[in-house]
């Protein structure tokens, strides 16, 4: 598989190879990138015969720098990067309605809870929520949205109990506006939990024995959860 050249740029800016000649061995590299030093030294010839690296050239790999060249290639991934994790992009999966732990309308009626999602999602949610157990091979998203970035309910606490951190993500589910609800501490492996501002059983009902199309904002800032799904339905 051809290595992208823009990872070999990343490791020798890595190094301070933007600024100035940086010392790097092929060997070092090709064990960097789990390729072999004889590979390494072909991608090394590439760049610098494109114009994005200059090569004082040893033995063993030499002294190198990033030109301009490679300068613009980087920010040009920049750019990219940014418009997947600054703007956001819908992740979709499937999965079906699951009964849960009956837990949902406990936490639900929690004042710090209702008045954190009023506040950023502007709706005051139904006293639920609804399980949507995902497809096996759609199970990794979980991981990713405990990570974040996501739009964060901070925890409190009510009486003598403390309720966590969940970090939350606007969505659609078969069309239908919601979020899903990600805490950092859950017992869920392999479904999602989704409120709304309505009862979503009642509003799924037909589709209950049905996989369900459920399209997640990722990443999710305050600012960017009004992003129009109506094209993503």
């Amino acid at each position: 598989m051809k290595m992208d050249r823009r990872l070999i740029l990343l490791k020798i800016a890595g190094l301070g190879g933007l600024e100035r000649y940086v010392e790097l061995r092929t060997r070092d590299l090709g064990r960097n990138l789990s390729v072999s030093q004889q590979s390494a030294s072909i991608y090394l010839r590439e760049l610098e015969d494109s114009g994005h690296i200059e090569r004082i050239k040893k033995k063993s790999g030499g002294r190198v720098r990033i030109t301009a060249e490679g300068v613009e290639e980087l920010r040009a991934l920049l750019e990219e990067l940014r418009s997947i994790l600054e703007k956001g992009h819908p992740i979709h999966v499937r999965g079906q309605i699951t009964e849960g732990l009956g837990e949902g309308a406990y936490y639900m009626s929690q004042r710090g809870y209702i008045e954190q999602i009023e506040e950023k999602f502007g709706f005051t949610p139904y006293r639920g929520t609804l399980n949507v157990k995902l497809r096996k091979e759609h199970t990794p998203v979980l991981d990713l949205l405990k990570r974040g970035p996501g739009i964060v309910i901070e925890e409190f606490s009510s009486g003598d109990r403390t309720f966590g951190r969940c970090l939350c993500y606007p969505c659609t589910v078969e069309g239908i506006r919601a979020v899903v609800m990600a805490p950092v501490r859950s017992i869920h492996r392999d479904s999602v939990e989704l409120i709304s501002e309505k009862r979503l059983r009642d509003l799924l009902l037909e589709e209950e024995n049905a996989e369900l199309n459920l399209f997640i904002l990722y990443p999710a800032y305050e600012g960017n959860e009004k992003l129009d799904f109506d094209e993503f339905r």
